[in-house]
């Protein structure tokens, strides 16, 4: 066979099969044979790993862009940040901000949006937050091809300025009844924020008028338990309903407990965690860049998160990235706004601390960061795995290769990043997205506009 591409010499890492030295045949940006050795093959062009590890293209089911009014832009300077990190298609969570209780009559124009600027591939999860839009879900899911819906338990009153979301419905009734629209229609997977909200709003009121300030002080009025009890509400009222249900950004260690409980209760019930939620406490000498909700909390909750990893109780991992600037970070913990970047240092970190500290197998982070979300939100096989049939989105990996985290090299709009000064060992050395590199060496040598919506297929 005459190839487009031969990448040989490397070690590919397959998802829930393990690590297997070899070659990689492509053809017109897919993956038509995995061969022991190059011997009687030949091709139009040749990659040489260098004896590299060679995962799947990361799958990132967790970022927002267009907070600032920039969609446009961010799915340009964004998509090149991910791709930096070895990431080939994102997901993001999509939510119009001139018209949030709208029902998304512009996705079409979005999509095309979305292909004129991206570096890499992308779907989409909606926001839900109306029972007009819950009507029109079959047309978000069927035409659309849109099939993960996302619902905020928190985000109301004065805790929904702080995003500019206004109109949201969601209380115990509306989740339940979007839950059992959902279990309706094969392959829709519902998304959750949770956080209970009847507690956070009279803990912020407390602590405003007590003049308090600060990042643990933000930790502090979303405890733990606004989260754990919201995370079995909601796996409650999916299980009854039939609902798939995703659960984002698990902070706390009483929520790991619940959820490896649920999941032997419920099928069909899935677990995010970020990197920062792995990484950094609330006493982090980071102040209002680190704020985020939910919030950094205790070493404890670190741990937790880890084992709850290595168990395989959690199953991805997003890096809830927003672009935001240091000047959006400004005045008190109540004024700064929520999120930060993170996409670009999602598998460096990873490497750093679950590969080379606690000694996790490359298997389990190709599992956790690319066969699951693209199995989860219905992008496998033609995402999230090495063999024949899908696309070609690899991620070439130099794990012995140390790197200072400078803001500046993550090509990001933000001007900051939580990891500055960091040196993280193990990062992507090329990232290629349908059989086309688009970074080498950490330079995007790829085009803007050849990134392409992928639609989430359910069979």
């Amino acid at each position: 066979m005459h190839l487009d591409l031969l990448v040989e010499n490397g070690i590919l890492v397959i998802p829930k099969t393990g690590l297997f030295r070899g070659c990689l045949g492509i053809q017109e940006g897919k993956i038509v044979g995995l061969y022991d050795s190059p011997e009687g093959l030949s091709a139009r062009e040749k990659i040489d790993a260098g004896g590299r590890y060679i995962l799947p293209g990361l799958v990132e089911p967790h970022v927002h862009y267009g907070y600032r009014g920039n969609l446009q832009g961010h799915f340009q300077t964004e998509t090149a940040s991910a791709a930096l990190g070895g990431i080939t298609t994102v997901i993001p969570f999509y939510r119009d901000i001139e018209n949030p209780t709208g029902l998304y009559e512009n996705i079409p124009s979005i999509k095309k949006l979305g292909e004129a600027q991206a570096y890499i591939d992308f779907s989409l999860h909606l926001l839900l937050i109306t029972r007009r839009q819950l009507l029109n879900v079959k047309k978000y899911f069927y035409e659309f091809g849109i099939p993960s819906f996302k619902f905020y338990m928190a985000y109301k009153g004065e805790d929904a300025k702080s995003i500019g979301l206004v109109g949201n419905e969601t209380d115990d009734g509306f989740l339940f009844e979007a839950f059992s629209t959902l279990a309706g229609i094969p392959g829709a997977m519902a998304c959750v924020h949770a956080e209970n909200i009847e507690i956070i709003l009279p803990l912020i009121k407390q602590f405003k008028e007590q003049n308090k300030d600060g990042l643990s002080v933000w930790s502090e009025c979303r405890p733990n338990l606004s989260e754990w009890e919201s995370v079995r509400r909601a796996v409650t009222f999916a299980g009854v309903a039939g609902c798939p249900l995703y659960v984002a950004h698990l902070s706390a260690r009483e929520s790991v407990k619940a959820a490896k409980i649920l999941k032997t209760k419920y099928k069909n019930l899935f677990f995010e965690t970020c990197p920062h939620y792995l990484t950094f406490t609330k006493d982090a000498p980071l102040g209002n860049l680190a704020k985020v909700n939910p919030p950094l909390r205790d070493s404890a909750d670190i741990d937790a998160l880890w084992r709850g990893i290595a168990d395989g109780v959690i199953d991805t991992m997003g890096s809830d990235h927003c672009p935001f600037r240091q000047e959006d970070k400004q005045g008190r913990i109540w004024d700064a706004k929520t999120g930060f970047p993170g996409s670009a240092t999602l598998l460096p970190v990873l490497l750093n601390e679950g590969v080379h500290k606690r000694g996790m197998a490359l298997a389990k982070i190709a599992e956790i960061t690319s066969y699951n979300p693209a199995r989860i939100f219905h992008l496998f096989p033609q995402k999230g795995t090495l063999q024949v049939g899908s696309d070609a989105d690899l991620c070439i990996l130099d794990l012995s290769l140390s790197k200072v985290v400078h803001h500046q090299d993550l090509r990001s709009y933000s001007d900051f990043s939580l990891y500055e000064g960091w040196t993280l060992k193990g990062w992507p050395v090329m990232t290629m997205v349908r059989g086309q590199v688009v970074m080498k060496d950490g330079q995007i040598i790829g085009s803007p506009g050849y990134g392409r919506f992928i639609e989430g297929r359910f069979t």
